[in-house]
């Protein structure tokens, strides 16, 4: 265990698809304002940068970069994601990003889904690691070109693939990627085992996330057999308890679904890992206000579809109480549609905070009366 993580960057947030965009990894930041986490993007592929020259579009790249995030003091806690499958592709995308502002990218080893085994990248790199120290090569030379020195590389990995989960085959991956992939004036390379393997035939994405058994075991006699390399451990961690446990023989740790699902969690982490006193949270409704004035100013910029800004908030609230607001918030999105073919539904102009706002009140009626009947009911069952 190296340890040459900060302590702010303990604990991190997985990258998801269509969950960690932009705006979520805003919400994100709202919630836990503290710089405690570092936050990932989803995956971007380094095609791109290199052939759809991503960076040159403002609409398209604010839309997958979290551009506002690195305008701001918590630069440094974003973690930009790619998937490359050639070397050249990495480099341009490494050397655009730095550009960009972007501290850390990460490479993609981990994803088992078809249309990545297709293009080559994700979870099947690791079958062939001399093929992915180069990539990882030229993401390393990328980030040192012109004397940068704050820009890390990463690599994203399982523990094994298919019926290969032995410590030879994880030992040899390690191995010739952090040995061959480091630049000669880079910075050595950080790895996030993923504690299940990947099944890339017969499981979906989704599957590969529940159904390998975790092995936690693995991860930890690589983390003592290479004690100069920094290790992130992810897979399974949903507890306050747990988070500080592997935080114990682990340089850092990252937690994805149980964000996804509840992102609250990562206000219980600043409390409890971090020791931010109770009364220095954000509270619930603060949050929603800020992010609310943020999606106005996105929608205005680039247009963005109110669906996908709507949708960081779906897990927002739990219970029923959640589920009230996702139906009334989802209704009232839907209702933003244009009338036809260039022809601007003047509903276009209501603002999303004053839907969000609508949506609030509603829910917090609908809630209240379902409350009320519910004692209501109690009471006659008393009677």
């Amino acid at each position: 265990m190296a340890l040459r993580l900060g302590r702010a960057f303990r604990t991190s947030v997985a990258p998801m698809i269509d969950v960690t965009d932009p705006y979520f990894l805003r919400l994100l930041r709202l919630i836990s304002p503290f710089g405690n986490h570092r936050l990932w993007t989803e995956m971007v592929h380094a095609n791109a940068f290199s052939r759809g020259r991503i960076h040159l579009d403002p609409k398209k790249l604010s839309q997958h970069i979290p551009l506002h995030e690195l305008q701001s003091d918590f630069a440094s806690g974003i973690v930009v994601q790619i998937g490359a499958s050639h070397p050249e592709d990495a480099y341009a995308a490494v050397s655009e990003l730095a550009s960009l502002g972007v501290r850390h990218v990460n490479l993609n080893c981990g994803c088992p889904s078809r249309n990545v085994q297709m293009g080559s990248f994700g979870a099947v790199l690791m079958k062939s690691p001399e093929h992915t120290a180069d990539i990882v090569r030229a993401m390393s030379e990328a980030a040192s070109q012109d004397g940068r020195e704050s820009l890390t590389v990463s690599v994203k990995c399982r523990i094994g693939i298919d019926e290969d989960e032995s410590p030879e085959f994880l030992r040899r991956f390690l191995t010739t990627v952090s040995s061959r992939g480091r630049a000669t004036r880079g910075s050595d390379i950080e790895f996030i085992l993923h504690t299940r393997r990947a099944w890339l035939n017969g499981l979906s994405p989704e599957q590969n996330r529940t159904i390998p058994q975790l092995n936690y075991v693995r991860a930890y006699e690589m983390i003592k057999e290479y004690p100069q390399t920094s290790f992130i451990v992810n897979g399974g961690l949903d507890t306050v308890e747990a988070v500080k446990e592997h935080l114990s023989a682990a340089d850092g740790v990252m937690i994805g679904r149980k964000i996804r699902e509840n992102p609250w969690f990562l206000s219980q982490l600043d409390q409890h890992i971090y020791g931010i006193p109770a009364e220095q949270l954000p509270d619930p409704i603060g949050v929603l206000s800020e992010y609310a004035n943020f999606v106005d100013q996105v929608h205005e910029s680039h247009g963005t579809r109110y669906s996908v800004l709507a949708r960081p908030l779906f897990g927002f609230f739990h219970g029923r109480k959640g589920r009230v607001l996702r139906r009334h918030l989802a209704h009232a999105v839907a209702q933003i549609k244009p009338l036809g073919k260039g022809v601007v539904d003047q509903r276009h102009e209501v603002k999303f905070s004053e839907l969000l706002q609508d949506a609030l009140a509603k829910s917090e009626m609908e809630y209240a009366q379902s409350m009320s009947d519910e004692e209501d009911v109690k009471v006659a069952q008393t009677e």
